[in-house]
């Protein structure tokens, strides 16, 4: 495709199956969430391997972003001309977040017309990665657990700091009963400081307790349990002491709880390793993110907004507080100081206008930074009320990356905050 021009597909999409076409969608859909793509069928495209490698969320994006590219027909070409409309569409719905009604109206398309170039767009995206497919299908990846992908999807996440060095003191107890019964000693060496991790608390507990309960099924003699920091990630650390006694068949068994186990790690962006000593079990690592990024609160009633918001922003490695309202606004607030807030002007109840005020007068908020989101065209206003930055929506992750990075910056020379990619 490299003349510019969207290969000639019909509407079923020639001899690609519509399965396919459809996890093409679902990742484009999840396009800012790593955590969701690294565990994507299509991740393979990206790590030439079934399974799942932690940098597989970000690769594949850049798949993604670097073939949605090859469909633009060119600078030459009107944003009004059918050839740009499945690019410029595809491009406003999944790389830019906007809305279909927004997308509508930006092109002035029916919403039949939108579904056609939308699917056009959506077929020349699959066809272009339907061959590397096909060669990467050598290596078949073991079903993953549906049952348990659908429970997790159904909790949804709730991201936040947490203490693995308290996690652990807390998981300990509860496996120590059929520690007892198995003849296994469990030791656990805390850090000497707090070790934050960006996670799931309720995942990232189910996730130890089942990777502690399916090592102790193999009777080690002891299992040490270490929290510990890399410069990239934050570690859980099981090491097992002694010969396993793993009855007929229990190895198996073993590997498929472990593989359990990493899918709730994976499904906080994190991952589980087994590692191994002559070809043995010898230990297993839970990875996490660090929760060193800036933390943002982020105020909006639009749900949907607010966890697009949010996955613009987790993908980045910014910590992430959400509050529907200026009740829950304030009440993230008295749990963790933000070190920047975008709020929504239109709310119910409490506007954002309000909201600003009464943040402002907070003296423990003075030096925050404070970003303005809104449909409305009201910068001065926003500026007078004490925000620093004043976004009129849509506006995509580049837009939102940038205003906080300037905020940042110019509210604290030391403030941390991650690059944008």
């Amino acid at each position: 495709m490299s003349d510019k021009t969207l290969p000639e597909l019909d509407d079923t999409g020639g001899s690609i199956p519509e399965e396919f076409v459809l996890l093409v969608r679902d990742a484009l859909t999840h396009l800012y969430d790593f955590a969701h793509l690294q565990v994507h069928p299509l991740a393979r495209l990206v790590t030439g391997h079934p399974g799942t490698r932690p940098e597989a969320g970000k690769a594949l994006r850049a798949l993604l972003l670097d073939t949605l590219e090859q469909l633009n027909p060119g600078d030459s070409v009107s944003r009004n001309d059918k050839e740009w409309r499945p690019y410029g569409i595809l491009m406003r719905r999944y790389a830019d977040g906007f809305e279909v009604e927004q997308i509508m109206s930006e092109l002035g398309v029916s919403l039949r017309q939108f579904q056609r170039d939308h699917r056009k767009g959506l077929l020349a995206v699959a066809s272009a990665l339907w061959g590397a497919w096909q060669d990467s299908r050598e290596a078949e990846a073991p079903a993953p657990d549906d049952d348990l992908r659908r429970e997790v999807d159904r909790l949804g996440l709730a991201l936040g700091s947490v203490d693995l060095g308290a996690l652990v003191a807390s998981s300990v107890p509860p496996a120590q009963a059929l520690a007892k019964g198995a003849g296994v000693e469990l030791r656990v060496e805390g850090p000497a400081h707090p070790l934050l991790a960006w996670a799931d608390p309720m995942l990232a507990r189910q996730a130890l307790l089942g990777a502690l309960s399916a090592l102790i099924t193999a009777q080690p003699a002891m299992i040490d349990l270490r929290p510990r920091a890399t410069g990239a990630h934050a570690l859980i650390e099981l090491r097992l002491s002694g010969p396993l006694a793993l009855p007929e068949g229990v190895s198996g068994s073993l590997e498929a709880r472990l593989a359990a186990m990493g899918e709730l790690m994976q499904a906080q962006g994190g991952d589980l390793e087994m590692e191994t000593d002559a070809e043995n079990l010898s230990g297993v690592k839970l990875s996490f993110r660090p929760a060193q990024g800036a933390c943002i609160l982020l105020v909006d009633d639009n749900e949907g907004l607010l966890q697009l918001f949010e996955r613009y922003l987790a993908a980045e490695g910014y910590r992430v507080m959400v509050a529907s309202g200026a009740p829950q606004a304030l009440a993230a607030i008295e749990r963790e100081r933000p070190e920047a807030i975008v709020v929504d002007v239109m709310m119910r109840q409490v506007d954002g206008w309000q909201l600003l005020q009464r943040m402002r007068a907070n003296p423990t908020l003075q030096d925050v930074p404070i970003i303005v989101c809104s449909v409305l065209n009201e910068p001065e206003l926003a500026y007078a009320l004490g925000a620093q930055c004043y976004l009129k929506k849509p506006v995509s992750q580049e837009q939102l990356l940038a205003a906080l990075s300037k905020a940042l910056d110019e509210s604290s020379p030391a403030a941390v905050h991650p690059e944008a990619s």
